[in-house]
Order: structure tokens, then C-alpha cells, then sequence
């Protein structure tokens, strides 16, 4: 008999390289984290304008620096810090495995198995490597390897692969094959392999810089060369302008704010025992309408209790409970409904067993072969197959009242798992009720207030699950359909039915692709094998660390602390985070959005760029950077819809707009009052400061006193810093020109205002087509 290796022969095999590996999910070392963060387009650009600032001699314009330093740092304190939390909770979450050391069974990590090692493996999990069955049997689910649905019977001195799921039974293996010796080691891993999920934000933020990207150059070229020859400046002072002009088009704060906000996001839930698999799952969370949900784990705390044991057709009630402890003895594994039946009749070999059939969810039965004949213990639908239409009426009137309803028959032929040659004839009715989770109804009014549509999908009896999911309070819970026979048209029942009950695993994948295909955004909860293809297919996963280790690695977050009730505190983050990108982005392209507008006006006019970049950092800093940090933390959690990048642009661009009026009205008050360059622009940046001012207070809807308090402040500071160190700024400001400049001031509520409504009647095609390309 195999006893496994012994501490020097593990210890042989790791140094000759024979251990095992896997893909995680947060991989970046310390170093790559910086080079990710330092080595960018728009740093190696914004680093060429330092230079030329420098080579001007104009110190005091290089302070826009500042900013790309500031963000670089915090986008690379932010995400070693996410990294080293993550790291640590995923531990927690980690997938072990019982393997033989030196003749005692211990827990090991997967990459700490090595050739040869003997393990002992159990439902619910994923196979670590290739190995073979030394004794037990295992059924397991090779979808993720051949892409075939259906469960592989596996006995002993037969091969099992790397990345398949044990769906039943258990065993002791010997591996074969470790790292990337394992078959179709590409396949290897599947549930824990990092798949980017899809990110509206990630790829309209894309779009928008690889446009920017590609426009800076060449318009920085030609605004140097049209400010030095045709409008008379110095190549000093045309340098400075062309630097603010396209310092100005870059939203140098934008990338590194999303980043830095969705992995503060991920910190934010690590805090609340919630891991965070895959960063941008969070935007996909802000956008759900729909949640499935599975009744065992989430509904219900996962444990059960029978409530009742009805004999049938003359059996005796001793030899039902002795057949019963009998087969509960021979099971290999456990699950809520074996420990109730455990907990209420004990576990004895009374009859001895000759064979054994492991329940799976796929075949809904367990059996037992003894020298009394064979016993089942299954759904009713299953074991009567419609040739007992009396008992079957009465489980379903059991089902009604929400409890889970078994029937146990009993044959004198030989254990069949097809049920094909089995004269089965019911020997007793059980009857076990699950525990609603005390805080559910709560959850599911949050969900309902929230907008979010729920469906319940389980294996269950559908009128079961029903009446469980109406204890629940979820809307709509009596319509329900069970799955149980053919497949119907998915995309017909998928929005008539709220429970779907009898479901298969892949009849679980289906209804979250049909509801995907109706236009919906799908998230789906689970902590079973049975679970995973549906996981894997939904927008956003969520499965409990108690759960089987497959859900849990292929679930977008885990719930720590198995509670459900995190879900609504999930969501909101989710929320949130992007609907506060969304408004932050808002503020930056107005940046964006006036200075590629005046880049225009000064090329075809040859008239002189109205800022200096030190004027541009006073202006972004006081109306950008500093609110937007500020208020990333706001409470937001209006569920996000459409195009993040075309819901920005249209509140940017009517005050981008604005800026470009502002700039026509102080050359003319230039003009009329002979003012100098720098009070032209100390009342430039007034007006243009308000405009900021008046779109944060647009923007960040409705106004609460932090939204006030923020706005007021940094008003003061800008108008304080123009006043008081003008210097610095190149601008001066004198009384006049401040009354002057409130005049303006009061008329830009109503041009903002103007361009928006323009905007909403003619833009918003526009803005969408632009979006979408």
C-alpha cells in the first residue's frame, strides 16, 4: 500500500523543480507595480515639457510637474498597498488539500504538492494536478478540459486531470504529472486563471487617451511655430504657451484617479471581509440589474432539520431507519441534507453495504446495495418517474410549504444508477426544512429599492424553493418553473419566472446567458461545484469562502465571512466608486475640452495662448484635483448605466464652451480698459476659476455641506492666490477688475446652462457615435 513521501523526498523533488504552480490572479511584483506607474506615454511626455520649461528658464511654470509626480506616487502607494491586503486575504480563501507526509495526513497549498505526492481529494473541489486513483471513486465534471457537459465515473487506476471538478465522491490519488507537465496545462487552473472582465470605463478611457496620444505632437508643433512666427512672442514665451496648451489637453490625473479610486474601493471591502478577485468586477457591480441567486448559502444559512417521516406502502418504520443509517454510513461526503438526516438518525452499518452510489446534482439520488436489497434516496420526481401519481401529488403538496421533500425506495434489484432496469417501489416520505438566514427579507427590500431584479435558481423542487423565496420577500416569487425534463426556450421563460426550479448546472449557465442576451447585466451568487459554469458566464461572480473551492476561485469576489449580507454593502461600493469617476471625469475633460478649443482658435487666428502652465496648475488644482480626492468618497448609489465617457462629456463641454466665451470677453475688456497681460489674466482665471466652481456644483448633485463646504473653500483659495501671490501666477488682480470679473462671473450660470440644452437637443447623437468609436 502507497504511504505517500516522507520530508527528504519532498524536499528532493522541489529542488529538482518537480512541484507544482499556479496562475494568481494579482501578480505584479513591487518593481513592475513602479515601472507600470512610471513608464508611461503621458509621463515621458509631460517629462519632455519639464525639460523645455527648464531650458526657458521659467521655474515657476514646471510646477505643473508637481501633479504627474503626485499622482504617480499614490497610484503606486495605492495598488501595493491593495496588493499586499489582497495577498493576505486571499490566503484566507485559498483552496488546501490533504496530502500523505512522512505516513500523517496534513494540509498543503497547491503549490506545495510535488510528483508523487499522495493526496486525498473530495467533492467540491478542483483537481490541483495529474494524478491517479488509487482507491474511491470520484465523479467529475471535464468541461473545463474537453468542453463536454457531462459527469466522467472515475474508479480506481484511472487518470484524472489538472483543472477538472470533483462533482461527487472521494479518493485517495497518487500525482503524476506537476506544473506545466500536466495536460493541457494552458487549461490548467481555469478557475483560478485571471480573466479581465469587460470595463466600459477601462475601455472608453482607452479610446479618449489613445485620441489624445495621437493629437498632442503634432498640435504642439504647430502652436509653437504659430505663437513664434506669426504672433511676434519670443521662443521662450512661445514655448511656455505651447506647453500649457498641451499640458491643458491631457487629463494627466484622470488615469491614475480611476485606478488609485477602484483599488481604494477594493481596500474599502477587504475591510469589510470581502475579497476582491478582479479590479474592474467592480465597475460591473455599479452596473447590475439583475442578481441570481442559489437558495442554499444565500437565502438560506445552509443547514437543515427534518420536519417529518412518513412510512408508505406497508413499510416497517425500523427497517426504513435502519436501511436509512445504513446508506448515510457508506456516504463519502457531505453536504446539508446528509448531516440533517445524520443529526436525526445517527449513522450505523446495520445492513452491510456492497456498494455505494454518491449523490451528484446531475443525477438528484444516492443509492446503497446490501444484503436487504437496494436502497434510493433521492428527489421524488426522479425515483417515482411517474408511476406513482398519488405519492408524487403528496411530496408536491409537502414542497408547497416551502420544505425540501426526499423519497426512499427500495429495490430488490442490483443498485442502478440509469434507474433503467430498477423496480423501485417507495418505502417513506422525509421531509427537511431549510434556515432562512435572519437578516434576508432586509436584503431583498434593499435589492428591490434598488432596482435590481432577483431570480432564484436552484437543483430544489421549484414549489419548494418558492415558497422559500416568498418567506424571503422576494417580488414575484410564485411564479416559478422546474427545469426538469427537456430544456424549454430559455429565452422565453428567463423574464416570465422569477424561481427556476430542478436546474441543472448548465441549465444555470443558460438562464444567466439568456437574461445576458435579453440586454441585461447579470451577477450571479453561488458556493456550489454546480455553480461554476453559471459564475464563469455571469458579469459579476460572487461565491462564499465556505463554498466548494472551484465557486470560490472562479467568483469575481468571496464573502469572507459567508454572509450574504454584504452583498447590498458590495453593490453600493460598486456603485459608488464609479459613479464618482464618472463625475470626476467630468471636471478634468472641461481641462481637456477648452484647451483643445483654444489650441484651434490660436492656429487659425494666430492670436497668443491665453494661459501659462503655471495658471493652468492653480486652475486644475483648485478645481480638479483637490475636490474630486475630496469627494471620492461621497455617497452615490444611483445604479450606472449607458456610456461613462459620453455622460462626462456632457457636462465638460458646455463649460469647456464657457471658458472659450470667458476668453473672448476678457480680450475684450482688455481692449476697452487697457488692462496689462497680467490683469488680463488674474480676472481670466476668476472667470474661469467660477466656471469650474459652478460645474463641480452641477456635477456633484445634490449639494450636501462637505459639496458646499469644498466649493466655497477652494473658490476662496484660487481668488486668495491670484490676490495675494499674483506673482507666481503671472496675473494680477485689482478691485476693478474683480468687479469687473463678477459681472462676467454672474452671466455664466445662464451660458452654461445655454450650451447645455444646445448639448441635450443636437449633441447627444454625437456624443454617442464619438463614444462608441
Amino acid at each position: 500500500m502507497y504511504r505517500g513521501l516522507s520530508t527528504n523526498e519532498v524536499q528532493e523533488r522541489v529542488r529538482s523543480g518537480q512541484y507544482n504552480t499556479k496562475e494568481e490572479r494579482m501578480a505584479d511584483s513591487t518593481a513592475e507595480i513602479i515601472r507600470n506607474h512610471t513608464l508611461t506615454y503621458f509621463n515621458l511626455v509631460n517629462t519632455v515639457l519639464l525639460a523645455i520649461v527648464v531650458l526657458t528658464g521659467e521655474f515657476t511654470n514646471a510646477m505643473f510637474y508637481l501633479t504627474v509626480i503626485t499622482n504617480t506616487v499614490m497610484g503606486i502607494w495605492h495598488e501595493i498597498k491593495a496588493r499586499n491586503l489582497l495577498k493576505k486575504m486571499a490566503i484566507m480563501s485559498e483552496s488546501r488539500f490533504e496530502a500523505m507526509r512522512d505516513e500523517k495526513w496534513v494540509e498543503i497549498r497547491s503549490e506545495e504538492i510535488v510528483m508523487d505526492d499522495l493526496l486525498r481529494l473530495r467533492a467540491g473541489q478542483q483537481i490541483p494536478a495529474d494524478a491517479l486513483i488509487l482507491n474511491g471513486v470520484l465523479e467529475i465534471n471535464e468541461s473545463m478540459l474537453t468542453g463536454e457537459a457531462e459527469i466522467v465515473r472515475k474508479t480506481s487506476g484511472k487518470s484524472i486531470y489538472g483543472g477538472t471538478v470533483i462533482s461527487a465522491g472521494s479518493a485517495e490519488v497518487k500525482v503524476v504529472r506537476v506544473g506545466k507537465q500536466r495536460v493541457a496545462s494552458i487549461i490548467m487552473d481555469e478557475g483560478r486563471r485571471y480573466v479581465k472582465r469587460e470595463s466600459v470605463l477601462a475601455d472608453e478611457l482607452e479610446r479618449l487617451l489613445k485620441v489624445i496620444s495621437i493629437v498632442i505632437i503634432p498640435a504642439g508643433i504647430i502652436i509653437f511655430l504659430t505663437q513664434w512666427l506669426r504672433t511676434g512672442l519670443s521662443w521662450q514665451d512661445s514655448a511656455l504657451k505651447t506647453v500649457a496648451a498641451v499640458v491643458g489637453m491631457i487629463p494627466e490625473g484622470l488615469v491614475v484617479l480611476t485606478s488609485a479610486a477602484l483599488v481604494v474601493s477594493t481596500i474599502r471591502l477587504a475591510n469589510k471581509k470581502v475579497l476582491v478577485q478582479e479590479l474592474f468586477s467592480i465597475e460591473s457591480l455599479a452596473r447590475v440589474d439583475t442578481l441570481c441567486l442559489d437558495k442554499t448559502g444565500t437565502l438560506t444559512r445552509g443547514s437543515m432539520i427534518v420536519t417529518g417521516e412518513y412510512m408508505l406502502n406497508g413499510f416497517d418504520e425500523t427497517f426504513v431507519n435502519d436501511a436509512l443509517r445504513s446508506l448515510i454510513a457508506s456516504m463519502d461526503t457531505a453536504n446539508a441534507t446528509s448531516e440533517a438526516l445524520r443529526t436525526a438518525y445517527g449513522s450505523k452499518a446495520v445492513f452491510n453495504v456492497l456498494r455505494y452510489l454518491t449523490f451528484s446534482s446531475e443525477r438528484k439520488f444516492s443509492g446503497a446495495e446490501t444484503e436487504k436489497g437496494s436502497f434510493y434516496l433521492g428527489a421524488p420526481a426522479i425515483l417515482l418517474q411517474n408511476q406513482h401519481p398519488d405519492i408524487l401529488e403528496r411530496c408536491v403538496s409537502y414542497a408547497k410549504n416551502g420544505t425540501r421533500v426526499l423519497i426512499f425506495a427500495h429495490s430488490l434489484d442490483p443498485l442502478d444508477e440509469n434507474l433503467a432496469n430498477s423496480r423501485l417501489v417507495p418505502a417513506a416520505i422525509f421531509t427537511l426544512e431549510d434556515e432562512l438566514r435572519d437578516n434576508t427579507a432586509e436584503i431583498m427590500s434593499y435589492f428591490a429599492k434598488q432596482d435590481v431584479t432577483l431570480k432564484v435558481i436552484s437543483g430544489d423542487d421549484a414549489a419548494a424553493v418558492s415558497a422559500i423565496a416568498e418567506r424571503a420577500g422576494i417580488p414575484n416569487a410564485d411564479r416559478y418553473i422546474s427545469l426538469h425534463g427537456p430544456d424549454p426556450d430559455f429565452d422565453e421563460i428567463v423574464e416570465k419566472y422569477t424561481v427556476f426550479g430542478r436546474v441543472l448546472p448548465l441549465q444555470k449557465k443558460m438562464l444567466v446567458e439568456a437574461l445576458k442576451r435579453k440586454g441585461h447585466h447579470v451577477a450571479m451568487t453561488g458556493d456550489g461545484v454546480n455553480d461554476v459554469p453559471a459564475l464563469k458566464s455571469a458579469d459579476v461572480s460572487v461565491a462564499m469562502v465556505s463554498g466548494a473551492p472551484a465557486a470560490r476561485d472562479s467568483a469575481d469576489f468571496v464573502l469572507l465571512d459567508n454572509d450574504f449580507a454584504r452583498m447590498p454593502v458590495i453593490v453600493d461600493e460598486g456603485r459608488r466608486v464609479i459613479n464618482n469617476i464618472s463625475r470626476a471625469a467630468s471636471m478634468y475633460l472641461v481641462k481637456t475640452g477648452f484647451s483643445v478649443l483654444l489650441s484651434i482658435y490660436v492656429i487659425i487666428l494666430a492670436h497668443t495662448y491665453p494661459f501659462v502652465p503655471v495658471q493652468l496648475t492653480l486652475l486644475s488644482a483648485c478645481g480638479v484635483g483637490i475636490p474630486t480626492v475630496i469627494l471620492q468618497l461621497e455617497p452615490s448609489f444611483e445604479r450606472v448605466k449607458g456610456s461613462f465617457l459620453s455622460a462626462a462629456m456632457k457636462k465638460a463641454i458646455p463649460s469647456a464652451c464657457t471658458v472659450m466665451l470667458c476668453v473672448f470677453a476678457c480680450l475684450g475688456l482688455q481692449k476697452y480698459m487697457n488692462l496689462s497681460p497680467e490683469r488680463y489674466s488674474g480676472i481670466l482665471m476668476v472667470m474661469t476659476g467660477f466656471v469650474y466652481m459652478y460645474t463641480l456644483l452641477r456635477v456633484y448633485q445634490p449639494l450636501t455641506k462637505l459639496r458646499s463646504a469644498v466649493i466655497i473653500v477652494m473658490s476662496v483659495i484660487l481668488i486668495s492666490a491670484v490676490f495675494l501671490a499674483g506673482s507666481i501666477f503671472d496675473a494680477k488682480l485689482e478691485w476693478p477688475d474683480l468687479i469687473a470679473a463678477l459681472c462676467g462671473i454672474a452671466l455664466i450660470p445662464a451660458v452654461i446652462s445655454g450650451f447645455s440644452w444646445l448639448f441635450g437637443k443636437f449633441g447627444d447623437r454625437f456624443l454617442k457615435s464619438a463614444a462608441e468609436k
